[in-house]
């Protein structure tokens, strides 16, 4: 019985890692890093900007401190998180710049734009595809890809 309820703590552990990991690097997954590294913003004088503006919103602070289990538990939860998020923002500045050279930036604004645009549409209950916004932005990578 101890077994069990050890096993369920560390899966417990491990999903709230990941998920609060997902969250704090969020900006790493979406691709605002890489957009600002090709803009020069990655520079030492900026580091303060860069950890609270790609890696820990006020969301992922809050939703850290309400992580469930025991101090221990939390603590290395949010120590486990911290890393892979600082890892997943290194590895998207370092190569996010070098994905972005396939794509023609101009038509990617565009389709982002019209993508936020239906997604706005689908939490105001209009009546859309619900995956419409994928589509879009699927149509915009590849477009991107041919008009580069």
């Amino acid at each position: 019985m101890h077994m069990d309820t050890a096993l369920f703590a560390q899966n417990k552990m491990k999903r709230q890692t990941i998920k609060l990991a997902t969250i704090l690097g969020i900006g790493a997954l979406t691709g605002p890093v890489a957009i600002a590294a090709t803009s020069g913003i990655f520079k030492i004088p900026n580091v303060v900007a860069i950890a609270f503006g790609f890696m820990s919103g006020p969301g992922a602070i809050i939703n850290a401190s309400l992580l469930e289990g025991k101090i221990k538990e939390r603590i290395l939860s949010a120590i486990i998180a911290g890393l892979i998020a600082t890892l997943l923002v290194a590895v998207s500045a370092g190569f996010g710049p070098k994905l972005l050279s396939f794509f023609n930036l101009n038509i990617l604004k565009i389709f982002g734009g019209l993508t936020v645009m239906l997604i706005g549409l689908l939490i105001m209950g209009i009546k859309i595809p619900e995956n419409s916004p994928i589509w879009i932005m699927i149509a915009g990578l590849v477009i991107g890809v041919i008009w580069r």
